[in-house]
């Protein structure tokens, strides 16, 4: 549908690139479905999320809506964007519609907590007035 040659690893997992995000696909024979994720923060690039991008996470995970219905979690410090799509009726139209669609989501997902990053010092006397703080590098909220 896309053109674009796909092929699964040992893993049963491959990976397409857009936007600069990098989306991974990958089978689990043990729940039969397919996990399609992707990073929206990278520690490595960026050091440690902020209380401000963590409270842009929470709200947008919140009901679904600022996520397109995908789960927004941690994965090594990074944010990662995941949904699960039984294999029971999946055919490569939906695949290639579902893929899609969160490819879109996880461009606005990563635009929107970049956004929130601001200015650390500021973003951090800012969470604390909203019941954000710092212990020992773990932020609670």
């Amino acid at each position: 549908m896309t053109g674009l040659e796909v092929a699964a690893d040992a893993q049963g997992a491959c990976q397409l690139e857009t936007d600069g995000v990098l989306i991974t696909l990958q089978y689990r024979s043990e729940a039969n479905d397919v996990v399609i994720f992707a990073p929206v923060t990278d520690s490595e690039a960026n050091g440690e999320l902020t209380p401000a991008q963590c409270k842009k996470a929470l709200a947008l995970a919140y009901d679904g809506k600022g996520t397109s219905g995908a789960a927004l979690g941690m994965f090594d410090g990074e944010l990662v964007l995941s949904v699960h799509l039984p294999m029971t009726g999946l055919d490569a139209e939906t695949l290639g519609a579902r893929l899609a669609a969160f490819a879109d989501a996880a461009v606005s997902v990563r635009a929107e907590i970049a956004a929130a990053s601001g200015d650390g010092s500021a973003g951090a006397a800012a969470g604390q007035e909203e019941g954000i703080d710092r212990l020992g590098g773990a932020i609670r909220v």
